[in-house]
């Protein structure tokens, strides 16, 4: 994932097609813009992507980066002709070295392994951050804290947890979400503060 992002930083300092790059960027996450601008944080910009299982989505944005690059005259080179682009020796990149497409498979029994089950996760995190939004605030709410919690009680990020511990993963969501003040005030008006895993998927499918 580094290389990706460091193949996209530089492509967002290029004038020909940075502005593309900006915006797609953007799109993933608003973000990556700034982590990226000048390789200013690639690291910051790997923790963000993985925490929020981004990988595909950045994935993509690479491959039309390249497409775009690909189908123009310039034979697969990227000038840089700016004074800030650290970690460049040379003002001209040759890209023909990156067009190997990376492909990610979830690991097998893991929650990612099932679509089901890790859309209703991912469901119920959201739900959380959105409950915790309406405490603290947006500009307070600060979402790496949350998947940090999981991983620390259960020694995996989110989605590489085993799907036997599902239920419990479920649970300790849920209770974080019932204990929020707006989850709280929900369940004192006998309100449901996230939809059960069955009523989920009759809702949504897989």
């Amino acid at each position: 994932m580094e290389t990706l992002l460091l193949f996209l930083a530089n492509a967002l300092a290029s004038g020909g097609i940075g502005h593309y790059v900006g915006k797609g960027l953007s799109r993933i996450d608003k973000s990556l813009p700034n982590l990226l601008n000048n390789n200013s944080d690639i690291e910051g910009a790997c923790r963000i992507i993985s925490e929020r299982n981004l990988e595909m989505e950045v994935l993509k944005l690479s491959d039309e980066i390249k497409n775009k690059l690909n189908s123009t005259d310039t034979e697969n080179i990227l000038s840089f002709n700016g004074t800030n682009n650290q970690g460049i020796i040379a003002n001209v990149v040759n890209l023909k070295n990156l067009n190997n497409k990376v492909n990610i498979s979830p690991p097998l029994g893991s929650i990612s392994s099932s679509l089901s089950h890790k859309n209703y996760i991912k469901y119920l995190i959201d739900r959380y951050h959105e409950f915790k939004k309406a405490e603290v605030g947006k500009n307070n709410l600060k979402y790496p804290v949350f998947y940090g919690s999981i991983k620390k009680e259960f020694g995996a990020k989110w989605d590489m947890i085993s799907l036997t511990n599902f239920s419990e993963l479920s649970e300790f969501i849920q209770k974080r979400i019932n204990k929020t003040i707006l989850g709280k005030n929900r369940k004192a008006q006998n309100k449901s503060n996230y939809s059960s895993y069955t009523d989920y998927i009759a809702k949504h499918g897989s």
